[in-house]
């Protein structure tokens, strides 16, 4: 929680994540952290929008039970014109995806994680009845559809788990770990390989898996999200934290407005949107590269039934390592490492023969891990987490508007089937003006960094002074102090007594002292 002033005033400068501790409060046990931490990951394995990055044994699988076949000549399946009538499926079903991973931050925030991954999963089983009814003559826009709402639904489910890395003293670990399993969950298309399994047998399933994972989440999911230093508990639902009028004009706030509008924020948000783009044509354009640097038919097909999603959905071998790199460097780093690899990624393209494609799929994997692991990343640990919801709704609008090139612009690929270089140069050439991101987020890490560091080293020092029996004296934060004595009257008329405490620590208090959604803006705060 921050202060805010009487205009809705927010501070440009970046706050470290350790000031969101509330001084005093008990924190989650490690181990049950962990365990707790550690099934939430395995639901999103299972269910969240990363689940069509799998494309690869999706389109193989399709191609063997014979849909679209009309448009090859007759004993000719798996032809250039099959594949290129089904790349849209994927690249239209990201976009779909990606609006709805807006609306989900938004709701969010409006309602909370248990309704809004509840719904989510609820998307995503429609989705998956859609496309285990689907046939050819439905035509690749109802594919699209189907595909879409699998991503978008299992995103409400995905995004509405971010707040459990708050069980843990530093997030940024967790936030890697969770990070990288958006692409894990393409592993569980998979399974499309094993022999005697179709289309419609496999979506059926996990119609079914879907329809549990839903009750669930709905059981065990809370209604607000986990803040630092809070005890999970097992609640009831309830609909009272159901607030859709306080979550429309925050969108309007100044906090928001003001988050949005500096200019960290947005170039962060102009390299997050075009690198996320080069990856779903990389990714789109993926079985056409392939089958077009090989005639043998065999490898083909190993390619995208084992080597696409095998290597192209390890991220999470990358990500925690980012999210170390994150908490001890800040962002500028990865920022110009995710540049440099969406750059090589896009050459690989153009490399001589299949085994060129198998390195491609290992920077394919390190675009998607640096883009995302900083998207949730940055907004987490450099705002408020008020603001996360809105902020990466914006993030993820952006995202939807670049991404309107990879389709419909460039697919189907305009330039015909087998042209992959005009494609590819588009994403590529406005890549080396991203350069100047990096250069331009240090000085903001810098000063992030040198918060995180007073803060460690006065927590430090206050723990030797408590182990000597001596009296603590007033922590030194960066935030501005404020007077001895400070009453905080909420709107149920409760009040608050402050002593010597800081601004950063003030808006823990007022935070925790409000009725249940409350909001700091709508308290008063008397001296």
């Amino acid at each position: 929680a921050m202060l805010e002033d009487k205009d809705g005033e927010y501070p440009k400068q970046p706050r470290a994540y350790d000031d969101l501790d509330s001084p005093g409060m008990p924190r989650e046990d490690p181990c049950r952290a962990t365990v707790i931490f550690s099934l939430v990951c395995l639901a999103s394995i299972l269910a969240s929008g990363g689940l069509i990055i799998g494309v690869g044994p999706f389109i193989y699988r399709m191609v063997e039970d014979g849909y679209f076949s009309d448009r090859c000549d007759e004993g000719d399946d798996g032809c250039a014109a099959q594949y290129d009538a089904m790349t849209p499926i994927f690249d239209g079903g990201f976009q779909i995806m990606t609006w709805l991973s807006c609306v989900a931050g938004i709701l969010l925030r409006a309602w909370g994680p248990r309704i809004n991954a509840t719904l989510g999963l609820a998307l995503l089983t429609a989705g998956c009845r859609l496309i285990a009814t689907a046939t050819t003559e439905d035509g690749a826009g109802w594919w699209m559809f189907g595909y879409g709402i699998i991503g978008g639904g299992g995103n409400f489910l995905y995004i509405s788990s971010f707040h459990f890395v708050y069980l843990f003293a530093n997030p940024g670990v967790p936030i890697g770990i969770l990070g990288g399993i958006f692409s894990v969950s393409g592993m569980m298309f998979m399974f499309l390989n094993i022999p005697g399994v179709t289309i419609s047998s496999f979506f059926t399933g996990y119609f079914y898996l879907a329809l549990i994972l839903t009750v669930l989440v709905a059981i065990f999911f809370p209604d607000r999200p986990i803040r630092p230093r809070h005890i999970y508990k097992v609640t009831r639902p309830t609909l009272k934290y159901v607030d859709f009028t306080s979550t429309c004009k925050s969108l309007c706030r100044g906090d928001v407005l003001a988050a949005v509008k500096e200019s960290r924020f947005l170039w962060f948000t102009l390299l997050f949107s075009w690198v996320t783009m080069v990856q779903v044509v990389i990714a789109g354009l993926a079985t056409g590269l392939a089958q077009a640097k090989s005639s043998d038919e065999t490898a083909v097909n190993d390619y995208n039934r084992f080597v696409y999603p095998a290597i192209g959905s390890c991220t999470f071998l990358f990500t925690p390592g980012i999210g170390y790199l994150i908490e001890k460097k800040g962002f500028w780093i990865p920022m110009l490492c995710n540049v440099l690899v969406t750059q090589i990624g896009v050459a690989l393209c153009w490399g001589p023969g299949l085994e060129s494609q198998y390195v491609m799929l290992v920077f394919l994997n390190l675009i998607q891990a640096f883009a995302y692991t900083m998207q949730f990343a940055y907004v987490q640990l450099t705002y408020p987490e008020n603001l996360f919801g809105p902020l990466i709704a914006f993030l993820i609008a952006a995202q939807g508007i670049i991404g309107l090139i990879a389709w419909p612009g460039l697919s189907p690929n305009p330039f015909g089937s087998t042209a992959f270089t005009p494609p590819l140069l588009i994403c590529l050439i406005p890549t080396f003006g991203l350069y100047y991101v990096p250069w331009q987020q240090k000085p903001y890490d810098d000063e992030w960094l040198r918060l995180r560091a007073r803060r460690e080293s006065t927590d430090a020092k206050g723990q030797r002074m408590q182990r000597r029996g001596s009296d603590l004296p007033a922590p030194q934060h960066s935030a501005p102090s404020v007077p001895s004595k400070l009453m905080m009257e909420s709107k149920n008329n409760e009040s608050v007594i402050v002593d010597q405490m800081s601004a950063v620590e003030i808006g823990s208090v007022i935070e925790h002292a409000l009725p249940d959604g409350g909001d700091v803006a709508e308290s008063s705060i008397v001296v």
